[in-house]
């Protein structure tokens, strides 16, 4: 019990705080996270006050069709999606934007740009976002901001904040993965230098913001006009990338797209920090030494002196009610026995592990009788316990009130002088 108690208290312990995180993350789901509109802690009403404040014109698409729409009206455009995961990433990262675009992704997941040929990878996650200054020399990036908490990493773009954001091209688009969306959020917003980092990520002439609770994969109406920019038309022999089909979507002769295979979720290691996985070990060592040190210490019993002195027959009376209340007949008729066998050898000059044969020799009587008394069964009843310490007694009764106590005299009458050894 003293081992199992640390442990369980650990495993409460973890378990309590792995809930209380799970409930406290936003649901990218409710409608509220990161709403332009909304003023709950989760809301990004704030970050679009405050972009309106410095002259940013701040305008909400509910589908990703409409919003690629909206950001190719106009050169110079951000077209910011607080939840990637809603997004088919892979269509996005295939479709012609104009010159200036920039394109903001929160928190995007490992299996968010396992579907795009970004040169990016993702490097980790941490337990919750960390506050990191700016550690690249980007423009207009401020102090400290909480955007550590997705990790990305790459060989041949600008990465900044400890992998928390980084920034590259593709094509005549910019696009910028910041690694969590506690600067976007009305509760965080006022922390460190985050409101400056968000609006100096979203400031500029023009916000589209993809208000996006749900899976979607829509494009414009018709992608094949939509795809020419008007700050850069294609040059001879040039082209802009064509946008796929639909996975599974195929016209009458052609053949189905083969759908890319579903990426694998990151194992339990990468969603922690390291320094969370070395305190949970230093804990785990902590309450073992603890558990070993509580426990029983293992080896033979220490005789040791009582701390009061204690009547004889109150410890005897003591060790009897501690037998009958586990109804340890057996026990309790072989402490009788094993005394009564070392108090018959002693007196008839045995040594203490003579047998009950020896000792009836010795002491003259029949041997069936003294092996029923010393090696019989076990007793069932409290009745069967009683007569057989009755017997026990008796025997060492008739033993020792013979006289003599060597074979010489073990069969001789009892004399005078042989009631010095009767017990009182």
């Amino acid at each position: 019990m003293r081992v199992i108690l640390p442990f369980t208290a650990m495993a409460v312990l973890i378990g309590g705080t792995l809930l209380a995180h799970a409930v406290e993350q936003p649901d990218p789901g409710d409608a509220a996270y990161l709403d332009p509109a909304s003023e709950r802690d989760i809301g990004g009403g704030r970050l679009a006050a405050a972009l309106r404040a410095r002259g940013t014109t701040v305008e909400t698409a509910a589908t990703t069709g409409e919003a690629i729409e909206r950001v190719r009206e106009r050169a110079g455009t951000t077209l910011f999606i607080p939840v990637p995961s809603f997004v088919d990433l892979r269509r996005l990262s295939l479709t012609g934007f104009p010159a200036g675009t920039r394109l903001v992704l929160v928190a995007a997941e490992r299996r968010d740009l396992d579907q795009t040929a970004w040169p990016v990878r993702h490097a980790g996650t941490r337990w919750a976002a960390r506050a990191v200054g700016a550690d690249c020399a980007l423009p207009l990036l401020p102090g400290p901001a909480a955007v550590q908490r997705q990790e990305y990493a790459s060989d041949e773009h600008t990465v900044c904040y400890h992998g928390g954001l980084v920034s590259f091209d593709d094509g005549e688009a910019t696009v910028v993965l910041v690694g969590a969306a506690d600067p976007f959020r009305n509760d965080r917003i006022t922390e460190h230098a985050n409101e400056a980092f968000a609006t100096a990520m979203l400031g500029g002439g023009r916000v589209v913001w993809l208000d996006l609770h749900e899976w979607d994969d829509s494009v414009p109406a018709d992608e094949e006009e939509s795809s020419a920019t008007p700050s850069a038309e294609p040059s001879d022999g040039e082209s802009l990338p064509e946008l796929p089909p639909p996975p599974g979507a195929g016209g009458e002769g052609a053949p189905d797209q083969a759908q890319a295979p579903e990426p694998e979720d990151p194992p339990l290691t990468d969603a922690f920090p390291p320094s969370f996985w070395a305190t949970l070990l230093l804990a785990a060592i902590a309450l073992l030494a603890l558990a070993a040190a509580g426990a029983r210490r293992l080896g033979t019993p220490v005789a040791e002196p009582l701390p009061s002195r204690v009547p004889a027959h109150e410890t005897m009376l003591g060790h009897a009610r501690l037998y009958q209340r586990a109804r340890a007949r057996g026990p309790s008729l072989d402490v009788l026995r094993s005394t009564a066998r070392r108090r018959l050898a002693a007196h008839l000059g045995l040594p203490p592990d003579a047998s009950s044969t020896e000792l009836a020799g010795h002491a003259g009587l029949p041997p069936e009788r003294v092996r029923a008394v010393l090696d019989g069964g076990v007793p069932q009843t409290d009745a069967d316990l009683v007569a057989a310490a009755r017997n026990v007694q008796n025997l060492v009764r008739d033993v020792t009130r013979r006289a003599g106590a060597g074979p010489a005299t073990s069969g001789r009458p009892p004399t005078s002088q042989g009631r010095e050894g009767e017990p009182s």
